[in-house]
């Protein structure tokens, strides 16, 4: 069984190819808000051309883009044969969401949650690193409870860098320490020391609120990075979403 899962964010997609249980490759695209459903199944059947012989068994999705949901289901359709299952924080069985208005909660923060239950004891917090940091918590429990949200590092460089005119783009390297030496040091020290500080902070405020001390998990494309300045955090998974998309389509489809 050959299963393509699609992490579809503001700034980047991440796809996922599943043989059984196992995650055998996965791929980092932009996200093209203007695409095609030909444009998108130019870009993934080439992809998965050196990576599989025969065809796609299933295809599964979290998006937080409405407006692509309807080009990645033609996409699926014509392109592959297949319809695909859309996750959302309603339809995945097993994991009760907490929030006022369950349906308001992006799809990828629950499968986070799903994925981060199958490998840890709760209670958790897991911290995503993407266009907005995300920080969501699981009780004693295993409910879903809410979180925060926050800009992310990409965008709030963009707009340091488009308001701040003397200001240019910087390479993010962990510094030597906090007081920058130069322009580009002190701008390294403020973003990744700066962020580092509030997600050690939100951790602190977040876990006074819990009956047990959380495990903390990290996520996303700066997750790596910001794990090297940031106290607390236990361990990083990159895949965590992917593996969060599988999980939630066995469970889809067992209760279908």
């Amino acid at each position: 069984m050959m299963l393509l899962a699609l992490d579809v964010g503001n700034t980047h997609t991440v796809l996922g190819l599943f043989e059984g249980a196992g995650l055998r490759k996965r791929w980092r695209i932009r996200t093209a808000r203007g695409g095609t459903a030909d444009e998108y199944g130019v870009v993934i059947r080439d992809l998965l051309r050196y990576e599989m012989k025969g065809s796609l068994s299933s295809m599964v999705v979290a998006s937080v883009v409405p407006s692509l949901d309807s080009v990645l289901r033609e996409m699926a359709r014509v392109c592959f044969d297949l319809d695909p299952v859309f996750v959302t924080a309603e339809n995945i069985p097993g994991i009760p969401v907490l929030y006022r208005e369950p349906k308001d909660v992006g799809a990828d923060r629950v499968v986070n949650a799903l994925a981060a239950l199958a490998e840890e004891k709760p209670p958790l917090i897991i911290v995503d690193f993407g266009t907005a940091i995300t920080f969501d918590v699981i009780n004693e429990k295993g409910e879903y409870v809410g979180g925060s949200i926050l800009p992310g590092i990409g965008i709030s460089l963009a707009a340091l860098y488009r308001e701040a005119a003397r200001l240019s783009p910087v390479d993010l390297v962990p510094p030597e320490g906090p007081v920058g030496r130069s322009t580009e040091e002190s701008i390294r020290s403020g973003v990744l020391f700066g962020y580092a500080s509030l997600v050690e902070g939100m951790v602190e405020r977040i876990s006074k609120e819990m009956k047990e001390a959380p495990t903390v998990i990290a996520t996303g494309g700066f997750a790596p990075l910001m794990a090297r300045v940031t106290e607390g955090i236990g361990r990083v998974d990159t895949d965590l979403t992917l593996k969060g998309l599988r999980l939630a389509w066995d469970r889809i489809k067992e209760t279908s």
